[in-house]
Parts: structure tokens; C-alpha cells; sequence
């Protein structure tokens, strides 16, 4: 599974930045469609739940996130090659 920001929602706030354990998001460079500095996944494959199916060890990104802009969403074999 990898973690996904939604830039229709993400206000750039970075709690998910601050909150992740193993540092897997970084504060945006760019201003999205909505004029915020959103979130990016920049490390995925740092991510507790990279590389595993079914059943999730953390969402603190998840749950933290007060826009509910980020969510989960299986690889695809070419992600999971690498």
C-alpha cells in the first residue's frame, strides 16, 4: 500500500509531515491547484505499510490529517519493483 495526498483537499498544514514516524512526507515546493503548499509523499517506500497487503500497521497520517486529504491505495507491480 502507499499513502497518497489528495491536492483537491490538503490545506498544507504538514501535520503529516511532523506526525510521521518514519519521515515519509515532505512540506510541498509547489502551490497547488487550491494555492496551498500541500504535503508530498516523497519517501513511500519508507512507509510501514509499504510493500504489504491487506491489513495496515499506521495511519497516523491518516488520522491526523484534519482535511482528510490522504489516503491509502494499493502498488502497482512496476511501484513494487523497486
Amino acid at each position: 500500500m502507499k499513502p497518497v495526498v489528495d491536492l483537491k483537499y490538503c490545506k498544507g498544514c504538514n501535520v503529516c509531515v511532523y506526525i510521521c514516524p518514519k519521515k515519509c512526507y515532505s512540506r510541498g515546493a509547489e502551490i497547488s491547484e487550491m494555492g496551498y503548499f500541500a504535503a508530498h509523499v516523497s519517501l513511500p517506500e519508507k512507509c510501514y505499510n509499504h510493500n504489504r497487503e491487506g491489513k495496515l500497521i499506521c495511519e497516523l497520517c491518516v488520522l491526523s490529517c484534519p482535511d482528510q486529504a490522504i489516503s491509502w491505495f494499493p502498488e502497482t507491480e512496476e511501484e513494487k519493483g523497486r
